[in-house]
């Protein structure tokens, strides 16, 4: 017959790898994991901070809230971010305080016209 006996082959001969060189870990040990189970922590992206900066300034000088807050929306449009509904809120209160304005200007020419009438 013949002299050729079958030898036990090892994981190494199976697969062709060589796992010791690369640095991974012998199979059914733990050294690999820890006992940190806290969930990583994720931080909220904030809103774009000239938008709230228009907001406040909608409500008392809406003339110049108004670019401002045209121009963040064509930045966020651009670069994305958050923040978008909010520069379109001044935008609106804007537009709201200048016919606000213009009202009571209106209203207090006319009372002023007609008080110099009687």
């Amino acid at each position: 017959m013949s002299d050729l006996k079958a030898s036990a082959s090892s994981h190494d001969e199976m697969d062709g790898l060589d796992e010791s060189a690369v640095g991974v870990p012998a199979p059914n040990t733990a050294s690999g994991f820890t006992r940190d189970y806290s969930l990583p922590t994720v931080v909220p992206k904030r809103i774009h901070p000239l938008a709230a900066m228009a907001l406040m300034v909608a409500a008392l000088i809406p003339i110049l809230a108004m670019p401002q807050a045209h121009k963040v929306i064509r930045k966020l449009q651009h670069d994305g971010g958050r923040g978008r509904g909010v520069a379109q809120a001044a935008i609106v209160i804007g537009y709201l305080n200048i016919l606000l304005f213009a009202l009571v200007g209106l209203n207090v020419a006319v009372a002023a016209l007609l008080h110099s009438a009687t």
